[in-house]
């Protein structure tokens, strides 16, 4: 097998996160909540999410045969243990797509065994393409971006609030206690991948969610460390191929503060 040439992949993803992306814009235009069906309480899918990801894998599959696959709403056989696994949510953010607020996205990374290769994570509300591949930087659209150099107190912290609550809200609480007016201030916005691109753009200094599945952070992760920020669990474990169930992202400046304080609050 031919090694893949990665910034030509990126390229071609990068075009098709658009143009599904234009069709999930139009689709929003008539979108009503009739169509919406409930995976589990709280957690949404509709007729856009599965026909956006049929869109992704179709594509892919021309661009990269041998590439198995692990998407969110699985209308494709999944396949993770190929040696290069294409990992795709085709509309992070459904319940903000729902209620017509920011954010969601189109979200696709490529890795090969542990290692994250590419990702591309295109913002539909603001209509900002958020992209980096190894060793390439990270970017929206044309201008390279990376993250902050603010301190702790400085920090503008994004919380994600995941479907779990009963056994999250106990780490929620505790967490916001110990940051509410000892940080910048605290944010929410229901992207996880999102919200990982906020990071990387030193937009957002800090991002907390637990109980995440790989295709929420795989594209933002790459995006994040190629920024210059660090991502890892609560555990300061680096997250090389993310499973999602812990994730912290920082600007790398404040990361061991934040694992200490997440240590403390845990026991």
């Amino acid at each position: 097998m031919n090694e893949p040439n990665i910034p030509q992949l990126t390229e071609q993803v990068k075009t098709l996160a658009v143009e599904v992306g234009c069709y999930i814009l139009d689709q929003r235009k008539s979108f009503t909540e009739d169509s919406v069906e409930r995976k589990s309480a709280h957690d949404y899918v509709s007729y856009v999410d599965k026909q956006a990801e049929k869109m992704i894998v179709g594509r892919l599959r021309e661009i990269l045969p041998e590439a198995g696959f692990v998407t969110e709403e699985q209308t494709v056989s999944q396949s993770a243990d190929q040696e290069y696994c294409w990992v795709v949510d085709p509309l992070d953010g459904t319940t903000n797509f729902i209620k017509d607020v920011p954010l969601y996205c189109v979200c696709i990374a490529l890795r090969r065994a542990e290692e994250l290769l590419l990702g591309v994570v295109y913002e539909l509300t603001r209509k900002e393409l958020f992209w980096a591949y190894k060793g390439g930087g990270a970017w929206i659209g044309e201008t390279p971006i990376h993250v902050s150099r603010r301190q702790l107190d400085d920090s503008l912290v994004s919380l994600g609030f995941p479907y779990n609550a009963k056994e999250y809200t106990r780490f929620a609480q505790r967490l916001t206690d110990r940051l509410y007016g000892n940080v910048a201030s605290i944010r929410s916005h229901g992207s996880a991948e999102g919200e990982l691109c906020y990071v990387a753009a030193g937009r957002f200094d800090i991002y907390i969610e637990s109980f995440l599945k790989p295709w929420d952070v795989a594209a933002g992760a790459i995006i994040v460390q190629e920024a210059g920020g660090q991502i890892s669990d609560y555990s300061a474990q680096d997250l090389l191929w993310p499973s999602g169930r812990e994730v912290l992202a920082t600007n790398g400046i404040v990361h061991q503060q934040m694992i200490e304080i997440i240590s403390s609050i845990k026991q």
